[in-house]
């Protein structure tokens, strides 16, 4: 059904909204900062899994023993456990990447490495940290730390093992930094071979249809070893390399093999000094040839390893300061802004441009959800990043339906789509509209409009066609794939993406769209409005007796009376005026209903996913009902913003950083009950740290965040 709205009605919907609508931008929100007086940690809980990239052509994935409390994994402990190449993004090039150790002094090994605990953040120099710490429950006599760099544009890791002695006598210590190569086709060899000159192993991989790797030593090794993995009798000079150290403590010194299932490994044996640190470093490179491996062995083999880390730094440094910072009085807040983006930016695939729904793939995979990926590109936008947005927008235009939706979501690694998503989430279109617009608006780049004009259209349009006869865009299973009904979320998203459109239109220069377009958004937004006591002709979203928006409508038009927090887009993003009566009614309702831990806010009334649903991805990681999610505790810190209530926007903002990881890494969906410390099966998910980026933007003054309708 097509509703469209001639001009002088549009004038007068705008004047029967007035109390409903945003001021215009004159009268834009207090956005001033008030002064924290104290720094805020983290909780001490580690993200599990965590993404490093070049951000050109190679991503790994930092992995810990367990990626979650169910994880029965016993064999790999804290390791790189995926290397990802251009090439073929969705192919593992590797089984892992892993350190391994001996007490010389002691004979006391440390090679079953599933008995590591581990702890590992991305620090503000993107340097990937990884702390070891006890083993097998029981302390080690040597603080060992095993970080990693990807310098953007280079075509390799760094590897640093920092080893640290902290008692009173000198230790003669083993370090195995082997790599396990992934041949995804057994029956053909991986050719290897060893340059003792340059003291790196090489392996091509390209009989399986696969690359070639090298892994090399910084620093002359002690032994060397070209293993078959399924070698395991250590005596073999052509053993895996493991089980050669895990019998004798050395290697064979294996220069060369033809096998199908290759690992490479170096040993250094060293002496730390007694209160005194040793470092060691590796590099590993995947590459499409073997002049491109050769070239990146002699990039790499040209600087002492430490040079890497700096560079990384440095180049970090540069990335950030080209874009928006944050400078509250509290350094926890800017600490997690800085460290936001750059987990966001190692996540991005540097060719597509998607974001995974989560570091951690335990959960949900490698999967980019059109909605999560499009708030994630918005606030790289807002952090004047626009060249890591425009990316991701060029990949939501080439991979729009030709009826102008979107697939629920996409393969991060080659953005083929999910043929078992749940669908239709109809809240991507609004999302994809305000988008395109918001980085229009930030960059001026008309090119880049013109090139995704068409789709921009397709969506506006689908939305407007597709108004029910109720006044709603049909029903979906945004945001929470739980039921499909008229989601107060999707509807909201809806008006803003057709107010997007009509910018866009003007800007085009294309008046009637302009009139058609705000004709629909009147129209949803009247729907929204309505009071759910009404029957003709259908029921809205305002719940007349308990005053607060429902969550949705059903689709037999039964009102889903449930206090949800996805409500608060309504007044966070403008589509509702933040100081209607409406809206501060609605706050207060979910505030009172939904608050844990003073600040934090759950999605609705009963929530029992993490805690025992059937979907729990981990088990009970939620201790309780209403786990709080920081991405809905930082709607409500927009409004506290809005009101002139900065102390509360910055207390909310404190809440965020005080339950996020070990080094300020941002939390997965939820935080626990009780503890409120991070829940790791999804952590880090790009859409709670975009969340904490969008508000702390606001909260400085930086990012104007409410929508206005466009003049009539």
């Amino acid at each position: 059904m097509k509703l469209r709205m001639p001009g002088h009605h549009r004038i007068a919907l705008a004047a029967a909204l007035a109390l409903m609508l945003p001021l215009l931008a004159s009268l834009s929100p207090r956005t001033a900062v008030v002064r924290a007086q104290s720094t805020t940690q983290p909780s001490n809980t580690s993200a599990t899994s965590l993404y490093l990239g070049n951000w050109h052509d190679q991503t790994a994935i930092w992995m810990a023993s367990h990626l979650c409390q169910n994880d029965t994994n016993t064999t790999y402990g804290p390791r790189i456990g995926e290397l990802h190449y251009a090439g073929n993004w969705a192919q593992n090039q590797i089984v892992d990447y892993s350190g391994f150790f001996l007490d010389n002094s002691a004979n006391a090994y440390y090679d079953q490495i599933n008995n590591f605990t581990a702890q590992a953040w991305i620090n503000s120099q993107d340097e990937l940290r990884s702390n070891y710490l006890s083993y097998g429950g029981n302390s080690v006599p040597i603080e060992i730390q095993r970080n990693y760099v990807m310098p953007p544009g280079e075509p390799f890791m760094v590897v640093q093992y920092h080893l640290t002695n902290p008692g009173s006598t000198p230790v003669t210590w083993s370090v195995l930094d082997q790599v396990h190569l992934n041949n995804v086709n057994p029956n053909v060899n991986v050719t290897t071979s060893y340059n003792s000159a340059l003291n790196t192993l090489t392996a091509n991989m390209t009989a399986s249809g696969q690359y070639y790797m090298a892994l090399g030593a910084l620093q002359s090794p002690t032994y060397y070893q070209a293993g078959n993995d399924s070698n395991t009798t250590a005596s073999s000079p052509t053993a895996g390399a493991w089980y050669q150290f895990n019998t004798y403590g050395t290697l064979a010194d294996n220069g060369t093999l033809q096998t199908p299932n290759v690992d490479m490994a170096f040993e250094n044996r060293v002496s730390i000094p007694a209160e005194g640190s040793t470092n060691l470093y590796y590099y590993l490179s995947v590459q499409g040839s073997q002049s491109a491996v050769t070239n990146a062995v002699s990039t790499a083999e040209s600087e002492p390893g430490s040079y890497w880390f700096q560079l990384a730094g440095t180049n970090a440094s540069t990335w950030l300061n080209q874009g928006s910072l944050v400078n509250t009085s509290d350094i926890g807040v800017n600490t997690e802004f800085l460290r936001s983006l750059l987990v966001m930016k190692n996540a991005q695939n540097p060719t597509l441009g998607t974001f995974p729904a989560a570091t951690n793939p335990w959960a949900y995979g490698y999967k980019n959800w059109a909605r999560d990926g499009s708030f994630d590109a918005m606030a790289m936008d807002a952090a004047h990043h626009y060249n890591t947005a425009a990316a991701y927008w060029q990949f939501m235009a080439s991979h729009q339906n030709s009826n102008g939706t979107f697939n629920t979501s996409w393969s991060s690694w080659n953005g083929t789509p999910i043929t078992n998503a749940i669908s239709p989430e109809y809240d991507s279109l609004g999302l994809f509209l305000v988008g395109v617009w918001r980085h229009y608006q930030l960059t001026g780049n008309m090119a880049f409009l013109n090139s995704v004009w068409p789709q921009v259209q397709n969506s506006a349009n689908w939305l407007m066609d597709n108004i029910t006869s109720y006044g709603f865009v049909p029903a979906d299973y945004s945001i929470w794939e739980e039921n499909q009904e008229y989601n107060v979320w999707t509807q909201g998203w809806s008006v803003l993406g057709l107010y997007a459109a009509e910018r866009m239109a003007q800007a085009e220069g294309q008046q009637s769209l302009i009139d058609q377009w705000s004709g629909a958004a009147g129209t949803i937004l009247s729907a929204i409005q309505r009071s759910d006591t009404t029957t003709n002709p259908a029921p809205g979203l305002w719940n007349a007796t308990d005053q607060y928006y429902n969550r949705a409508v059903e689709t037999n038009l039964t009102p889903r009376a449930l206090i949800d927090s996805s409500s608060d887009m309504l007044w966070a993003f403008g589509v509702i005026d933040y100081r209607s009566s409406r809206a501060i009614q609605s706050v207060n309702n979910i505030v009172n209903a939904l608050s844990s831990d003073t600040y934090g806010i759950a999605r609705y009334q009963g929530d029992v996913y993490y805690y025992d649903s059937s979907y729990d991805p981990c088990g009970d990681e939620a201790i309780a009902p209403q786990p709080p999610w920081p991405q809905m505790t930082n709607w409500v810190a927009l409004y506290d913003l809005y009101s002139g209530n900065a102390n509360e926007t910055l207390a909310r903002l404190q809440w965020d950083v005080a339950t996020s990881g070990v080094g300020y890494m941002p939390q997965g969906e939820a935080v626990a009950q009780n503890t409120f410390t991070p829940i790791v099966s999804t952590m880090v998910e790009p859409y709670t740290a975009a969340s904490f980026i969008v508000t702390a933007l606001a909260y400085t003054g930086q990012y104007h965040v409410l929508w206005y309708p466009p003049e009539l």
